[in-house]
């Protein structure tokens, strides 16, 4: 089984407890390839606790050349994989602080030998004319191009997941969702032998001033949807299991949901 850990961790300090919490449902997971959104190089990478630190035990990060800069890292477990190519990308266009990105990498399990690509990804997020959503199909066009060249390369399924800022509820309509999936992009919502009908994000949790940390509202439950996991490629794996943590935990650390998916390689 190949398990994924997706979460957009919020680019806001201050971030310690958050981090620390991100990292307990890691380990409870126990999964195989994380990817995080909102890593950013002054919030999640800094403090006392700087989550790629917190992850080191385990999980080493693709492009580490790259972190200094990259809000969309892939982490997978060391011990277990090893790096075949793996590449850093910023998105044409629109870019605040060049934060919209997409990492992946091709992975090679040391004892099987088989091979997966995980991507981590996040679209742009503005919502104040056409221009944007068309912004985001252009995220999906580059996006579709690097899954285009590894399946070409490797002919293995891609795995990618993020925060695409659309979907359904969302202020910015569902258009981007929609032309993915006409492009081959397959939710294993949707395909996943155990799901969910939850949604992925909910209102931002609030400084607690005398902790100094943040807390969810008690009425800040999901309400929509940005976040997703798709296959791309040919059909070799199938998505065993997909959810949605909305645990006390999961909504202390950010204001998206862990997404975690389970898979299984057809042999």
């Amino acid at each position: 089984m190949i398990k994924l850990y997706d979460q957009n961790v919020w680019n806001v300090l201050p971030i310690d407890n958050r981090s620390v919490l991100v990292r307990s449902m890691v380990e409870q997971f126990d999964a195989d390839f994380c990817a995080f959104q909102e890593c950013g190089p002054n919030t999640s990478r800094t403090g006392e606790t700087p989550l790629p630190v917190l992850m080191s035990d385990k999980y080493a990060e693709v492009c580490p050349e790259k972190a200094g800069v990259n809000y969309t890292p892939v982490f997978y477990k060391k011990e277990k994989y090893n790096v075949l190519e793996a590449d850093y990308h910023v998105y044409t266009g629109f870019n605040d602080v060049n934060s919209k990105t997409l990492t992946w990498g091709v992975f090679e399990d040391k004892e099987t030998g088989e091979k997966i690509a995980i991507g981590s990804t996040h679209f742009w997020f503005k919502n104040e004319s056409e221009i944007d959503n068309q912004q985001r199909i252009q995220n999906a066009n580059e996006l579709k191009e690097a899954c285009d060249y590894i399946v070409a390369k490797y002919d293995i399924p891609v795995i990618v997941s993020g925060d695409f800022n659309n979907g359904r509820n969302a202020e910015t309509g569902d258009a981007p969702y929609h032309y993915m999936i006409e492009q081959g992009f397959k939710d294993i919502r949707h395909i996943a032998e155990e799901t969910t009908d939850g949604f992925t994000y909910h209102d931002y949790p609030v400084l607690d001033e005398e902790k100094g940390i943040y807390v969810n509202r008690p009425d800040a439950l999901p309400f929509c949807d940005f976040d997703f996991i798709f296959i791309y490629g040919p059909d070799k794996i199938k998505a065993k299991k997909f959810e949605i943590l909305t645990s006390e935990k999961a909504l202390n650390s950010s204001d998206h949901c862990p997404l975690l998916g389970v898979f299984e390689i057809i042999k």
